[in-house]
């Protein structure tokens, strides 16, 4: 027993070869955060101390060794550049930033891959954007200006900040509800639905904040497009 006690006790003798078990201390301890950056980042200083010990503890260096904790250092580098990118909000259009404090909960990477799968627009003359009881292709959002919608022989406005042809997306294939056409000089955007799909997919924290903030869109069309029908209404059709 004193043999094996002495044994493990000169394995931690104060040198270069104690690296190896700070290494391996790293590495569990890293695996044991949930926040990826963190993990990385110790990650990187283990990968460190095990090149450290690879070159200056052997007779001759560890090469292939030393090569192989290279190599993941390198592209532990890249993953981490790729996700400090995502936290960082470069490249986010003012038009823009209103849809994404409405997304809440994402990072600004994602939010930047669903801007760049939708495409822009602007109506040079009044166009249609979504035809009664017709299955629309795409999903709209409109930056500024207005649109105008008819449904059931009922009119109402739509205005900037608000999503058209978002029921047929959310219902899957369900037929648009109310025929609604882009006033001129107005701006959208727009995205093809099975592609906008597609990303969400891939993207299920996008996903959620995405399908949350249509929610919260069609509870707040519905309040205003039923006031504008009750204005809208004569007294002697509503009797």
């Amino acid at each position: 027993m004193t043999e094996i006690l002495e044994t493990i006790r000169s394995s931690f003798s104060w040198d270069v070869g104690l690296v190896i078990h700070l290494a391996t201390l790293g590495y569990v301890l890293g695996f044991l955060f949930k926040n990826q950056l963190i993990l990385r980042f110790i990650v990187f200083i283990s990968t460190s101390f095990y090149i450290i010990y690879y070159y200056f503890y052997p007779e001759t260096p560890l090469w292939g060794a030393i090569f192989g904790s290279c190599l993941i250092m390198f592209s532990n580098l890249i993953g981490t550049s790729s996700l400090l990118y995502d936290q960082l909000p470069f490249s986010i259009d003012d038009d823009y930033k209103p849809i994404f404090k409405s997304l809440k909960g994402i990072a600004p990477g994602e939010f930047r891959r669903l801007i760049k799968s939708a495409n822009r627009g602007e109506a040079k003359e009044e166009i249609i954007l979504t035809e009664e009881l017709k299955s629309p292709t795409h999903l709209y959002y409109l930056l500024n200006g207005e649109a105008n919608a008819d449904k059931s022989g009922q009119h109402f406005t739509i205005p900037s900040g608000r999503f058209v042809g978002e029921i047929s997306f959310i219902l899957k294939g369900n037929k648009a509800t109310a025929t609604v056409k882009l006033q001129k000089g107005a701006k959208f955007l727009s995205w093809e639905k099975n592609e906008l799909e597609k990303l969400l997919l891939k993207e299920p924290n996008l996903q959620q904040a995405f399908e949350a903030m249509i929610a919260r869109d069609m509870a707040s069309k519905l309040s205003t497009s039923q006031s504008q029908i009750n204005v809208n209404t004569p007294m002697s059709s509503m009797a």
